[in-house]
């Protein structure tokens, strides 16, 4: 296509992660056109989380609403090939190395081979997917009302547009709005080692106002990863990650990291014809920066909402409503359990404190799991 022809489709979703890809899905089963645009060479390579992937029952655990709906279901079955490793036990350990084990119903997976299956399922469907294209530039109040998405390769007008770009929310940016709040730097790095069985996640002294993590990937191997509230620890996180591998004697083979919006979600999912997805809502966990079932689901209660706004003029304001009915209570509730734990973790003292009194009565649990806990009022 000639970088100087404008090119049109009916939807164009910004990132093709996981809430890109479930959008992209819906839509072309719905028969709506459907180009998908990726900045990446290839999709899901660098990973930017810690790779944990939730199964179905640890999805309606967190979001009871959802259970009705039997896409999302059929959705959250993963082939046994991505699975390097299941997580069926987390432990949480407080400063001074006391732990609290409770169930999980999840898997380790590499994300280029996640984000990559899900990639195919669309692409199956009849979506299109563009790779190293990136969005450069929007152009806005056009004559015939359309905003124009220049990118690297071209130029494209769209009837509706999804935001599945991430953390850092590029259509909202380049439309004049903001990201998010409470923007949470994390590092990551593929190890080899000693490895426990179980996602272990650390709090207090390793990452002050954050948490360390471990996460199993298969026999010897493992994902490890500190996130902290901007600011909150002194010099590089990078050297952080490093001193704590060491300590493991865990073999660092490559680095990641990225962003995680952990404000709660953005005050309107929907812009004028710009509907946000997954990170890019802000649609994390702030409580513990779970973020990959909310984008899936997301990205379905957005291609259906678009679906029925084709075909019976539907608003698409109607996808904020539903996506905050399905997760609206418990994101509230982990965004209030972040709050209190930013003050808690400041001390390594007080985060001992607190953990040894939540944990006999089960509020360490229930934090994890975003509900609501006897000690948030």
């Amino acid at each position: 296509m000639a970088t100087s022809a404008i090119e049109h489709r009916s939807a164009l979703i910004i990132g093709a992660g996981p809430a890109g890809s479930a959008a992209a899905q819906r839509l072309a089963e719905g028969g709506i056109d459907v180009l998908v645009i990726e900045k990446r060479h290839i999709i899901g390579n660098p990973a930017q989380c810690g790779e944990c992937i939730p199964e179905w029952g640890e999805v309606i655990g967190a979001f009871p609403k959802a259970a009705k709906e039997e896409w999302l279901r059929n959705y959250f079955i993963f082939p046994e090939r991505i699975k390097l490793h299941p997580l069926k036990w987390m432990r949480i350990f407080s400063p001074s190395g006391k732990s609290w084990k409770m169930p999980l119903d999840a898997f380790a997976a590499h994300r280029l081979q996640f984000d990559g299956l899900l990639a195919d399922r669309a692409m199956n469907a009849g979506a299109e997917i563009r790779v190293d294209t990136a969005l450069t530039n929007i152009i806005t109040n056009r004559k015939d009302g359309k905003d124009l998405y220049v990118t690297n390769n071209g130029k494209i007008t769209a009837d509706v547009i999804i935001d599945a770009s991430g953390s850092l929310a590029h259509v909202a940016r380049l439309r004049g709005g903001h990201q998010g709040e409470d923007q949470v730097p994390t590092i990551y790095a593929q190890v080899s080692g000693v490895i426990p069985e179980s996602f272990d996640i650390f709090l207090g002294a390793i990452a002050p106002m954050g948490y360390a993590w471990i996460i199993p990937k298969g026999e010897g191997f493992a994902n490890v990863g500190i996130g902290v509230k901007a600011g909150a620890m002194k010099g590089v996180l990078k050297e952080h990650l490093k001193k704590l591998c060491d300590e493991l004697n865990l073999t660092i083979h490559s680095w990641g990291g990225g962003w995680i919006p952990m404000g709660g979600p953005v005050k309107n999912l929907v812009k004028d014809n710009v509907l946000a997805v997954g990170d890019a809502g802000g649609l994390v966990m702030p409580s513990n920066g779970g973020g990959i079932s909310q984008a899936i689901m997301s990205g379905f209660y957005a291609g259906e909402t678009i679906i029925q706004h084709f075909n019976s003029g539907m608003e698409l304001q109607n996808y904020h409503r539903i996506t905050m009915n399905v997760m609206g209570k418990s994101l509230k509730t982990s965004l209030r359990t972040k709050k209190i734990a930013y003050l808690i973790l400041r001390w390594n003292w007080s985060a001992e404190l607190a953990m040894r009194f939540l944990g006999p009565i089960g509020g360490i649990r229930r934090a994890v799991e975003c509900k609501k806990s006897v000690w948030i009022i």
